[in-house]
């Protein structure tokens, strides 16, 4: 047994020792975090299954200390150490998959991973809770592996799962959502708990699809509850953008309404758009250097924060988008906020899930943002970011 599963397995007197309320979760945002944990949450009849992927960007996986504890809330400053084991282990040098079984409990909990390079000693932590209500009740597998991404890529087939051997409806949304309006608006856009379908088909358990345009696909056995799960069909370049057409609409919140409009009007015509981006920046390296920026943050919103639309059309992917990585992110219940140090601005988002996405946050917009955000977006005009 390698260094790793014992680190893993024998780990019952460790404890992190700190309020989860206390610490500091940017790096769950930050490309370049020495390492990162992934998990996917479905909700059985009797039990919550937890899938995990621990991903190493430096070294080795041996090379750190992995423990596992549960908090009962995000105050508590010592939590327990598990005693069930994980299955389904997967190992490679610089990443560890597998999957937590837990009973679904009566009241929520959180399940606390804090990872330790052993030399340096930095720690990370990650934490998922466990929701009795989790809405999520099967996955879909692509080459009989689970999806743990909130996208699926269209014209692609892919095998819809779960425990019972009712029929599963499919309900197809073809809406193009909004993008989120900026942090001064008077309101959010609003949030549909149910939406009406464009299109709608009945599945079993094993059966293959293939989803056929860009949507929401959301899979239930019961089309009345408020339980399913539900996934954003993309094209194939996504989280990426790669046609002219793709690259114009995140522009929204850097362009002013005529220069927005130009860009639309010049569709595929590289030569159109390349003209407005020169005339905002002014000169053609800085225009390159503008681009490669801008759409490197709009392929990370993708990436974090893909809900029922586009990453970067949510709350936090805008803010992401406009403003960076943050340098702090506290997390409460139900609560996400991110503070900015140079312009000493304060994001505060509150969870508002749905069966469409159960980890949902919408942020609590104010007047005050208006001068922080102008202030950013010339920034990104002259290319001074």
């Amino acid at each position: 047994m390698n260094r790793f599963l014992l680190f893993l397995f024998f780990v019952p007197t460790f404890s992190i020792a700190q309020p989860i309320t206390g610490l500091n979760f940017r790096e769950w945002y930050n490309p370049d975090a020495e390492v990162a944990v992934a998990f996917d949450v479905v909700r059985l009849t009797n039990q919550m299954e937890v899938d995990f992927t621990i991903h190493s960007r430096q070294l080795p996986l041996d090379k750190y200390s992995i423990t596992w504890e549960r908090r009962d809330t995000y105050t508590q400053r010592d939590g327990s150490a598990l005693t069930e084991t994980p299955v389904g282990l997967v190992d490679s040098e610089k990443q560890k998959k597998g999957s937590w079984t837990f009973p679904v409990p009566s009241a929520s909990w959180l399940l606390v991973v804090k990872i330790t390079n052993i030399e340096s000693k930095t720690s990370w932590t990650y934490f998922k809770q466990i929701d009795p209500k989790y809405p999520a009740n099967g996955w879909l597998e692509k080459d009989s592996q689970k999806l743990h991404q909130k996208f699926l890529t269209i014209k692609k087939p892919y095998q819809v799962k779960s425990e019972s051997q009712s029929p599963l409806f499919v309900s197809v949304y073809f809406n193009d959502f909004n993008p989120a309006k900026p942090p001064f608006a008077d309101q959010a856009e609003p949030i549909d708990r149910f939406m009406f379908y464009d299109s709608t088909f009945r599945l079993a358990s094993g059966d293959l699809f293939v989803p056929s345009r860009p949507g929401v696909y959301l899979i239930q056995r019961d089309t009345n509850a408020a339980e399913g799960f539900a996934f954003l069909g993309v094209t194939e370049t996504y989280p990426k953008f790669s046609s002219i057409a793709d690259l114009a609409q995140p522009l929204l919140y850097v362009t002013t309404s005529q220069e927005f409009t130009e860009i639309n009007l010049a569709g595929n015509d590289k030569a159109k758009f390349d003209k407005v981006i020169l005339d905002i920046t002014g000169d053609r390296d800085r225009a390159k250097t503008f681009m490669r920026s801008y759409f490197r943050r709009v392929e990370l919103a993708n990436n974090y924060f893909t809900s029922y639309k586009q990453g970067w059309k949510t709350d936090r992917g805008m803010i992401y988008l406009i403003f960076g990585l943050p340098d702090e992110v506290s997390i409460n219940d139900g609560t996400e906020t991110w503070f900015y140090k140079p312009s000493r601005t304060r994001f505060t988002f509150v969870k508002r899930g749905s069966v469409y996405d159960p980890d949902n946050y919408v942020l609590l917009r104010d007047k005050r943002f208006t001068e922080t955000w102008f202030s950013t977006v010339d920034l990104w005009r002259k290319s001074r970011f």
